[in-house]
């Protein structure tokens, strides 16, 4: 009866965005292996609300630079009888292949955890090879806003992004809660595994102060703005979402960045990869096959991060910040009562933090490939350890060396130089000088960047007492 009653409910969507799909679920639905049990209460545990699947579907808009028609899943409890806030999730790039009936099984974890929960999700696989990915993703998005008014409500809402998605979420959010204030009452940002900047391409000249310090520094102060990154990731280089976490204009009490261990326990093994979040994708690196498994880092990693973002954002318990944004609480730390290894949860991250940085393997996805368009607008988005000392270069000195504090440092090489710029371990700009000669005010180590007047560059490390 109750399935009959839900399809005469939505009878009149069949002739609008979609079809109802299955309208019915429950997390028991979920496989799940390893040891330790999934959250069945309180933050990361599903919700009671019945939740109803729809398909939609939208035509291109070259406009916006969306040449394909993008098909998606919208998600949300049966008895919504208002607007209420939105999840928007990007997947990766790989999905321009993968059937309907495939992709909503790789959604539907996160889909249904939201939706039984009180909220709206939404996903949609922009991606089709092409340079119009982004600009379907900008036109899913609002299309999804405008004609599903009555069920969205813009001034709420959580931008969620995986892999080449986490750039368009952090490129999303820079724009449209900006532009358009979306999330004025409430708003989040989480890319995961990714971070890797991207826009409007062949508007790239109007787009392009996006990826400016500036332009990031412009996402407005009330963002909620957590970023992760895993162990094992050899996908992604680091040093992106490094590079524009720092830069993000979110104050340190409003952002997060997390580096995701994995574990061992009882002869299982809990993946920190590339696809920790993604149950129903191909691996190409580890196990060659669809992964449908779910385990407990679906839900202290998964579903217990994004509930506390979304109640953080939309509700009142103080708890669900403490989860997300606790600066190293003890409640945000313990995984699975000390079953599960911490993260690392740092304002201030580093490369170091990653066993994929130190194995010296590399990355399927360094920083510079071409869709991280950061990389365009500053010297530093792919910044290095492996640059030598200034000792170790016959071809320029320095004095004093070390350094002290406030005391002016002279640079000489057997090149004339044009110009000198100091950063500081984060990347940041400490001091820019057009002759031979720069002061720091605090001790630490520094890089100094040397441009000769051939076009010539080189980095070097430098210590200040």
């Amino acid at each position: 009866m109750l399935s009959l009653l839900l399809a005469k409910k939505n009878l009149k969507l069949i002739f609008g965005l979609g079809v109802i799909l299955l309208p019915i679920f429950s997390s028991a639905q979920f496989a799940f292996e390893g040891p330790i049990p999934a959250i069945t209460s309180g933050y990361g545990s599903f919700g009671n609300d019945s939740v109803i699947h729809e398909f939609f579907s939208i035509p291109p808009d070259t406009v916006l630079e969306c040449n394909d028609t993008v098909k998606g899943i919208i998600s949300y409890p049966f008895n919504a009888n208002d607007a209420l806030p939105v999840v928007f999730n990007f997947p990766g790039g790989g999905f321009e292949d993968v059937s309907d009936s495939n992709y909503f099984r790789s959604q539907q974890f996160y889909q249904e955890f939201v939706a039984s929960n009180g909220y709206v999700a939404a996903t949609a696989p922009y991606y089709s090879g092409s340079p119009s990915d982004e600009g379907c993703a900008f036109h899913w998005t609002e299309s999804l806003i405008k004609d599903r008014s009555d069920l969205i409500d813009s001034t709420r809402m959580g931008l969620r992004g995986y892999s080449l998605g986490a750039g368009v979420a952090n490129w999303l959010a820079l724009t449209q809660f900006n532009d358009r204030d979306w999330g004025a009452n409430g708003r989040f940002v989480w890319p995961d595994a990714g971070a890797s900047f991207v826009g409007f391409r062949t508007n790239w000249p109007d787009d392009i102060y996006r990826q400016t310090d500036s332009g990031l520094a412009a996402m407005p102060d009330d963002v909620l703005y957590v970023m992760t990154m895993h162990d094992f990731d050899q996908v992604c280089d680091p040093r992106t979402g490094i590079d524009m976490f720092n830069f993000m204009g979110v104050p340190d009490t409003n952002k997060a960045f997390y580096v995701i261990k994995g574990d061992t326990v009882n002869n299982y093994i809990y993946w920190a990869t590339h696809f920790t979040q993604s149950t129903f994708a191909r691996d190409s690196s580890q196990f060659y096959t669809y992964l449908t498994k779910h385990d407990a880092l679906d839900y202290w990693f998964g579903t217990r991060l994004l509930h506390a973002l979304m109640e953080t954002a939309w509700g009142t318990d103080p708890v669900a910040r403490r989860i997300c944004l606790g600066d190293n609480d003890s409640i945000q730390m313990n995984w699975a009562n000390g079953q599960l290894r911490s993260p690392i949860v740092s304002d201030t991250p580093w490369m170091t933090m990653f066993h994929s940085w130190n194995n010296g393997n590399g990355y399927s996805s360094p920083c510079t490939v071409q869709w991280n368009m950061r990389q365009y607008v500053t010297a530093d988005a792919c910044f290095t350890l492996d640059i030598p000392e200034i000792a170790a270069v016959a071809s320029v000195t320095l004095f004093p060396n070390p350094a002290i504090r406030n005391q002016v440092i002279t640079v000489e090489s057997k090149k004339d130089i044009q110009s000198l710029e100091i950063f500081n371990l984060l990347g940041r700009t400490i001091s820019i000088s057009t002759n031979n000669q720069f002061i720091i005010e605090k001790p630490g180590t520094y890089v100094m960047g040397i441009r000769y007047t051939d076009g010539a560059t080189q980095a070097l490390k430098f210590i200040v007492n």
